[in-house]
């Protein structure tokens, strides 16, 4: 009985912590959404115009780079609100990672439109925390692969075994015709031999004596 009590605390710990860091992560990317919103609507006052951003080659590149930047942040959004749950938190805090990367990517972009100096040094700072996220997250890239490899392994040592049950059953399957084809066979002889011998009968009957 306490056994089980300490299971259950430990359980709902864990749940209560999962829902803690899933409302911060939320939280977080709701910022960054803001962030992008707010400098999305300076950049329609600054340039309401829009020949005067399409003839600027740098920041019609800035734009474009953009609007792909933002694509796969809003994309890999919607994954993780939808995927993520207690049992893949690893994968969770990876795919964090990437996305606080990409939408933080994506207000640079708009500030390299905006104010070119100011999005030039939070650029550096973006370049600097990439680095770090990159040597922090290697050790749990290396364990997001090997559970995936594990995973992949499992799944192709499921898929053998209900290859090889398959197998057994159309083996099974074809002796059966096999059987059921000689039983044919045999009735088919003993109808022939049945009706030729009803016909002697008949014919001797018919001779006269």
């Amino acid at each position: 009985m306490i056994h089980e009590l300490h299971i259950y605390d430990h359980d709902r710990n864990i749940m209560e912590e999962f829902a803690i860091w899933r409302s911060s992560v939320l939280a977080l990317h709701k910022c960054i959404v803001s962030l992008v919103t707010i400098l999305g609507l300076c950049l329609q006052l600054e340039f309401a115009n829009a020949s005067a951003l399409v003839t600027d080659c740098r920041r019609t590149i800035l734009m474009k780079l953009f609007i792909t930047d933002i694509s796969l942040y809003f994309g890999l959004l919607s994954v993780m609100i939808l995927q993520i749950n207690q049992s893949n938190r690893d994968f969770g805090e990876f795919m964090n990672k990437i996305g606080v990367l990409l939408g933080t990517l994506a207000s640079i972009l708009e500030l390299l439109i905006l104010f070119p100096p100011l999005g030039w040094l939070t650029l550096f700072f973006w370049s600097m925390y990439l680095m770090i996220t990159a040597i922090g997250s290697y050790q749990l890239s290396k364990t997001l692969c090997k559970r995936a490899v594990a995973a992949l392994i499992l799944a192709l040592g499921e898929f053998q075994v209900r290859l090889i049950s398959l197998d057994g059953r159309m083996m099974g399957s074809v002796a059966g015709l096999g059987r059921a084809y000689e039983k044919l066979k045999v009735l088919i002889k003993r109808s022939r031999y049945s009706t030729a011998h009803d016909e002697t009968k008949n014919l001797s009957k018919e001779l006269p004596v």
